[in-house]
């Protein structure tokens, strides 16, 4: 088949033209390929960060509850320390009014004695 010098010089420019879209191309593709594959890396990362904030939530919720319980149970324990306080303060008589005056008088002593003091 024959082919005249011009269609050839034609061929060959469409030819050289083609190779050159195709490598544009290519590195296009590259380049959006990396892209897309640093797109992936920073999805899986925020998954990664979501289902570590979702855990955590929870973690607070769980923790939260815990110190309502552990408030409920201090207030518990001081309502009773109290009554036991109380009791012990009637069993041994410091709820007696002379107590209560000597106490009064004990504070306002002027004899050098200071307060505390053991001898």
């Amino acid at each position: 088949m024959f082919v005249s010098r011009s269609r050839y010089t034609d061929l060959q420019a469409r030819h050289d033209h083609a190779l050159t879209q195709l490598a544009a191309t290519r590195e296009e593709l590259a380049h959006w390929k990396g892209s897309a594959l640093r797109t992936v890396g920073r999805t899986a990362a925020l998954t990664g960060q979501l289902d570590r904030s979702r855990r955590l939530r929870i973690r607070l919720a769980r923790a939260l509850r815990a110190c309502v319980r552990y408030r409920a149970r201090i207030r518990q324990l001081e309502r009773q320390t109290d009554r036991l306080q109380q009791r012990l303060d009637d069993a041994v008589g410091l709820n007696d009014p002379a107590v209560l005056a000597g106490s009064r008088w004990q504070s306002t002593r002027q004899d050098g004695v200071r307060k505390g003091a053991t001898s």
